[in-house]
């Protein structure tokens, strides 16, 4: 392999390391928010004035009592907060999701690319 496949070959295998670590982040994204969908469910099906664990930090947690389980404050940025039900809750959780997976074909597309790109360079 001469020194100009060579070096092409270093720039391809970065690109591919580098999607490989945006697929790891997209997929720790996808199960954050699955876990999320659960833990929304898990929440609707508690009643008003049922003790919950509250976290304080990692791991340390207080307990206290539900006032309302009919809606959240969803952080929207710049300090602003929006109180929606759990079902739109969930929903905008779920629209979310479904964007991040056609965002991971993209990448997973790109990522078939430069891996044929190496292939042939290395034919």
């Amino acid at each position: 392999m001469d020194q100009e496949k060579y070096q092409q070959m270093q720039m391809i295998d970065y690109q591919i390391k580098q999607l490989q670590k945006v697929i790891e982040s997209i997929d720790n994204q996808l199960l954050e928010i699955n876990n999320t969908v659960d833990a929304l469910k898990d929440f609707d099906k508690l009643k008003a004035n049922d003790e919950i664990l509250f976290p304080i930090a990692s791991g340390i947690f207080a307990k206290a009592k539900l006032v309302d389980n009919k809606s959240l404050k969803i952080n929207i940025g710049s300090n602003v907060a929006v109180e929606k039900n759990i079902k739109d809750t969930i929903t905008m959780m779920e629209v979310q999701a479904k964007d991040i997976e056609k965002y991971k074909e993209e990448v997973l597309s790109q990522l078939q690319k430069f891996i044929e790109k190496a292939q042939g360079l290395q034919e």
